[in-house]
């Protein structure tokens, strides 16, 4: 499940879940663990937040991503 040593791995609020990047191995950048969690709006679009260290605050939003784009790079985690 990517890099989640040292993460965060509670959700920020009500309805997130967890999700991470397809292809995490191609795409390993320092740093990145490539999970975000992750909520559908009233849209059907993803509201996003990346995972924080542990001990450090909750994540605050990252923007909208679109539901075709997110659900083609993104998984859901089972925790």
């Amino acid at each position: 499940m990517g890099n989640a040593k040292g993460l965060n791995m509670t959700p920020p609020a009500e309805g997130f879940e967890l999700y991470r990047h397809k292809d995490i191995a191609k795409t390993r950048t320092w740093g990145w663990s490539g999970l975000y969690w992750a909520r559908r709006n009233n849209e059907g679009d993803y509201e996003i937040r990346p995972l924080t260290g542990e001990g450090q605050a909750h994540s605050v939003p990252s923007g909208v991503f679109p539901k075709q784009g997110f659900e083609e790079h993104y998984e859901k985690v089972a925790l």
